[in-house]
């Protein structure tokens, strides 16, 4: 008699080619990472302890770009100013994302996709496109947000929008927020319809209203959505380049120059690339604290349904 013996899968030999297929997609997107942000980063914090002017030997400087950082009205006003932008611009793209998102999920399906369409179309749109335009709407003689105001007899409202020291960095927030909410929303609205119907439905047996719902509900589910709404907020909200550009270039005066403008001021304007290095540094460790602070704020219980 012949006996066969069975055969042995070659489970290690099929793993370890499904690990070099993976390695080997991956490693495009490896390469990009390393190059335009690893190696930039790297490159930037060394660069920010020397002096180097762009043409002659760079010198080492020291901590002296972070003591002059510190001593610097200018840069000071600017970290100050992308702080209150960030911030303000956050909260306002996370309220108004997650309320329309509430609103829409309560409408019909052909209701709902009209209007994520309507609201998302500001976050496909250019961040500089979105700053001209807003400078025509808020312009002060010819403007539409004034001109409604003097319609409606409401002409003590009126205003510089874009020119009063009071009013600008909020303004320039707001319009940023705006532009910002249709991400939010389309994150909130996908893990929405994610929840199960019967939670909705056991609500309603109970008698609780839809306001209650969103409170015992949506937003105990909807934290870790919410969590990655705000750190993608927060990262979008401190590039302040385009839209301050686009608005007001920093003014009046420095009043709205924030800390992307200042960078390349001081880098390519003045020559002091290692100075500039150093407000790079100082604003990225200034938004990780923000994140790392957003997020621990939501943290809680997690929930699986």
């Amino acid at each position: 008699m012949v006996s066969v013996k069975p055969m042995k899968k070659n489970v290690g030999g099929a793993n370890d080619g499904v690990r070099l297929i993976g390695a080997l997609f991956m490693l495009p997107a490896a390469i990009m990472i390393l190059f335009c942000i690893i190696i930039p980063l790297v490159w930037n914090l060394a660069l920010s302890f020397m002096e180097w002017n762009g043409n002659s030997a760079a010198r080492i400087a020291g901590v002296d770009n972070y003591l002059r950082i510190i001593a610097d009205r200018k840069s000071y006003t600017s970290i100050s100013n992308s702080l209150f932008v960030g911030i303000v611009s956050t909260i306002t793209s996370m309220g108004l994302g997650i309320f329309l998102a509430l609103c829409v999920y309560r409408l019909s399906n052909r209701e709902s996709t009209f209007c994520r369409f309507v609201y998302f179309c500001p976050s496909m749109l250019p961040t500089t496109v979105i700053g001209l335009l807003f400078v025509f709407v808020l312009a002060p003689d010819e403007g539409i947000v004034n001109f409604v105001l003097r319609s409606i007899g409401l002409s003590s409202l009126e205003r510089a929008w874009l020119a009063n020291p009071k009013t600008v960095l909020w303004t320039i927030s707001v319009v940023q927020g705006w532009k910002l909410s249709g991400t939010v929303l389309m994150l909130f609205y996908t893990g929405l319809i994610r929840i199960p119907p019967s939670l909705f439905e056991a609500g309603k047996l109970e008698g609780i209203t839809y306001v209650q719902e969103i409170k015992t509900i949506i937003l105990p589910l909807l934290r870790s959505t919410v969590a990655l709404s705000l750190s993608m907020t927060l990262l979008s909200a401190f590039r302040t380049y385009d839209i301050v550009w686009s608005m007001t270039k920093g003014g009046p005066g420095d009043l709205s120059k924030t800390v992307p403008i200042r960078i390349i001021e001081t880098g390519f304007i003045f020559g002091q690339f290692g100075y500039a290095a150093a407000l790079g540094i100082v604003l990225t460790v200034l938004v990780g604290v923000c994140i790392v602070a957003g997020r621990m704020s939501l943290r809680g219980e997690a929930y699986e349904y």
